[in-house]
Parts: structure tokens; C-alpha cells; sequence
């Protein structure tokens, strides 16, 4: 039944990228198969501790105490981001290493949050044991998210706000945006013009661009608009027509369109020095 409903959300979540709207469907915790994480620049390790009670022990590891962790995970991009996650369980150096679970995929929209507690760690491992204590939930990301760790006792609260290890060595992708051309029609002068442009959108990386990012085009008399891609393969062009107005006419007597390529800096790339063009049009 499990492998029927992920099928049916595949298909579901192709057939709405390629539409005209773009919809935005989240899987949470939709298990990962086979994935390469050479395209995860951000990964966050955070510490949980999560031990109804402690008593007296002989390595004297914890004071005697509950002990417990929830992880705050915030997305403060303007654009939808896609995560994965797992856990770790860490033993004591004597015995056998501990569990790691499967990596799981999640995602938040826009200014969205996520909480994970001890009992989402405890599902990480398909709630298979019982008692996890302490170890590591380890987020892997392609964009910058706020991440913090709240730790509670019965006599005291501690937040601890993750840094990220960057990864320097894993490809990123590489996106360009070349202007084509511009025709202007103003069926009834001026207020009416219509300013087409055409443009190319290429990725100059191997690596592919899975998360939406913008395109904004503006012209020099004010004009402006911005359109989403949903993702484009990597070694690859699209072309794309961004339509400004209806306004006054971009000549006057010259006009100059600029665009810029993930115009909101979503995407993290190997070179973000390349992401605008303009076009000057002698009138």
C-alpha cells in the first residue's frame, strides 16, 4: 500500500510541475531509496539528548535528570526548500556503534518552521527502538536554513543556534541568462506598449537545479516582472519570454532591458558573478 501512495504522488507532483501554475506539494518524511548527496552543500549536525530519567551512573555522563531535545528548523527564504534528514545514536566507546536511520526527505514553504522532537527522532528509526538517548539528527540542505537546539531538564532550558559545515569540494550548479531579443507593440500608444523579450536560462554545471528560483526582468522606464523556473537539468538551456506591461514605451528615445537569473539568491553556485545580462536597443 506504502509503495502504491509514493508512486501516486510522484506522478502527482510531475504532472503539477509541468502545468502552467506552479503548486508547491510537500511528502513529509518521504523516505529516500537511492539519492547522492553530492548536490547538499549545508549540513548541520545536532546534538539530542533524549532520556526520560537518569540516575547515578559510573562514567558520571549525565546528572541525574529527564533530559530532552526538540530541534527548530526555519526556512527564510523567499522560495519553498527541500531538506533531508536522519539520526545517529551514540554509544559509549566499549560498545557496539550505535543505529543510524534511513535518510528521510522533508521540506518547508516560505517563513515556515518544523519542530522535531524526541519522538520524530524515535520515528526516524520506524520506531523500532524504544530508547534512543543521545546521538546526532544531521540535516542536509542546498540553501542556508536556521537551525537551533532546545534543551530542557526538569530545572533548566538551553537554546544552542547550529552553524552548518559547508561542503568545498562538491560541484555546484551554474546558472547564466543571455538576452535574445526585444519587440515592442503599442496597439494604442502610449500606456499600451507591450515589450516582449526573449531569453535563455542555461545551467553551465553537470549539476542540476532542483529548487524553483526567479527570473526578473526590468526596463529602464520602470517596468518590471518576475517569473518562477521550477528547476532546469544541469548542461542544459531553456528559453524563457518575459512580457513588461502594459506601460509607456521603453524608447525614449533608446531602451535598455536587464535581467537577472535567481534574482531572490536561492540557488547556492560555483559562480554568482554571471547571473544578470542587458540588452541596449538603439531606438
Amino acid at each position: 500500500m506504502k509503495i502504491i501512495v509514493s508512486l501516486l504522488f510522484s506522478i502527482f507532483l510531475i504532472t503539477i510541475l509541468s502545468s502552467t501554475t506552479i503548486i508547491t506539494v510537500f511528502a513529509v518524511n518521504e523516505p529516500i531509496k537511492e539519492i547522492s548527496l553530492d548536490n547538499y552543500k549545508f549540513m548541520y549536525s545536532i546534538k539530542f539528548v533524549c532520556i526520560p530519567f537518569v540516575g547515578p551512573d559510573k562514567e558520571e555522563a549525565f546528572v541525574p535528570q529527564n533530559y530532552s531535545t526538540v530541534v527548530n528548523v526555519h526556512n527564510p527564504h523567499s522560495q519553498s526548500t527541500f531538506f533531508l534528514k536522519k539520526a545517529v545514536i551514540a554509544q559509549s566507546e566499549d560498545e557496539e556503534r550505535g543505529p543510524i536511520s534511513n535518510i528521510v526527505r522533508d521540506g518547508l514553504k516560505p517563513d515556515q518552521a518544523l519542530s522535531i522532537n524526541c519522538k520524530d527522532v524515535v520515528g526516524l528509526f520506524n520506531n523500532s527502538i524504544p530508547s534512543i538517548g543521545d546521538g546526532f539528527v544531521i540535516l542536509m540542505s542546498n540553501e542556508k536554513l536556521d537551525v537551533s537546539a532546545v534543551y530542557t531538564t526538569q530545572s533548566s532550558i538551553d537554546v544552542e543556534y547550529i552553524k552548518p559545515t559547508i561542503s568545498t569540494t562538491n560541484e555546484l550548479p551554474d546558472l547564466t541568462i543571455k538576452l535574445n531579443s526585444l519587440q515592442v507593440n503599442c496597439p494604442a500608444g502610449q500606456g499600451s506598449c507591450i515589450h516582449t523579450i526573449e531569453m535563455k536560462i542555461t545551467n553551465l554545471s553537470n549539476v542540476p537545479v532542483n529548487t524553483p528560483f526567479n527570473v526578473k526582468v526590468n526596463s529602464d522606464n520602470g517596468l518590471s516582472t518576475i517569473q518562477t523556473m521550477p528547476s532546469i537539468l544541469g548542461s542544459t538551456t531553456q528559453t524563457l519570454t518575459a512580457i513588461l506591461g502594459p506601460g509607456n514605451n521603453c524608447y525614449d528615445p533608446d531602451c535598455q532591458i536587464d535581467a537577472f537569473v535567481d534574482s531572490s539568491n536561492i540557488i547556492t553556485e560555483s559562480d554568482e558573478t554571471n547571473n544578470k545580462d542587458s540588452l541596449v536597443s538603439i531606438g
